[in-house]
């Protein structure tokens, strides 16, 4: 199972995990193949990244669990924060970006600490 940015999603991939609107409507379940259709449905929603769980999806970078852990972390402390905004589709689009700033920041710190280490 792979954690990709749907930019490089491509027809044929399966979803291994749901895909939920920002309002938290479902629009795909697991075990679907995509196809160009429900990946332009997913991009008019604002889906950024998808769960890919077979081996069509091999050889395309995605996350480690550790970054969608840190990434969840940050969505969810940018919510709790900005939670009186969230329904304005602009904010939502800041606290994304900003998230992504956040995560590059940490991801980079931890990179440069771990090569650090003996």
């Amino acid at each position: 199972m792979n954690l990709i940015d749907l930019e490089k999603a491509k027809p044929g991939m399966m979803l291994a995990k749901s895909v939920y609107t920002l309002q938290e409507v479902l629009l795909l379940k697991p075990d679907v193949r995509l196809t160009e259709k429900n990946i332009h449905i997913m991009k008019s929603w604002g889906i950024h990244e998808i769960w890919i769980g077979d081996a069509a999806g091999e050889g395309v970078v995605g996350h480690t669990e550790m970054e969608h852990e840190l990434r969840t972390f940050i969505d969810d402390e940018l919510r709790a924060k900005f939670s009186e905004t969230l329904p304005d589709p602009l904010m939502e689009e800041i606290l994304r970006v900003a998230g992504n700033l956040l995560e590059k920041r940490l991801l980079k710190k931890e990179k440069k600490h771990g090569a650090q280490k003996p």
